[in-house]
């Protein structure tokens, strides 16, 4: 298929599996359910926090390019209970971590989810960048690519969450299940 017989159902489709990942693997994360993900509005703007993790999931049929804008005041208040201490006696490296930890589990999982249909894909090291670097991603506009952006906090405390989805090769995907399967809860451990 060229990039112009992407059918933008599966654009949709993908970019609701990292969505429903992202949720799922905040919460389990910070280890608190109260987690929503919300709608934002999608007006593009050059910075949207003062850090930005970023994480990929690439292989033959599709890049996903996930991004997480945060700032370590809320990284705090997110990651506190996990560590079991008061948020400003939380390190700058351990409220970075819970963020890097987060886009782990979130492509991790969406890994796992591919090879499990036998869809080959690899994955990045999470990397926490300054939030004005979003500057140089530059903007595509092709039939192949769908932008998101989404919101998952509680408390009015977040982050805020882009992605870019790009599909290289739609036939490797028309049958991929983007069901979350339950799992049994594992320990997640935070250096």
């Amino acid at each position: 298929m060229t990039e112009a017989q992407i059918d933008p159902e599966c654009l949709k489709r993908m970019r609701d599996l990292v969505r429903n990942v992202s949720i799922d693997r905040f919460k389990r994360a910070a280890q608190n359910e109260n987690y929503i993900l919300l709608e934002t509005s999608q007006l593009k703007r050059d910075v949207y926090d003062h850090w930005m993790a970023l994480i990929l999931v690439s292989g033959k049929a599709l890049r996903i390019t996930l991004k997480v804008h945060f700032n370590i005041k809320s990284s705090r208040k997110m990651a506190s209970p996990i560590y079991g201490i008061n948020p400003e006696k939380l390190e700058i490296r351990q409220a970075k971590d819970f963020i890097k930890e987060f886009c782990n589990l979130s492509a991790g999982y969406i890994k796992k989810i591919f090879e499990d249909q036998s869809i080959d894909v690899g994955i990045s090291l999470p990397l926490v960048i300054r939030g004005f670097d979003e500057v140089f991603f530059e903007r595509q506009d092709k039939e192949s690519i769908i932008e998101d952006k989404f919101r998952i906090e509680s408390g009015g405390v977040g982050v805020l969450c882009t992605n870019i989805v790009e599909v290289f090769n739609q036939s490797l995907l028309n049958d991929v299940d983007i069901n979350i399967e339950e799992e049994e809860e594992e320990e997640i451990d935070f250096l």
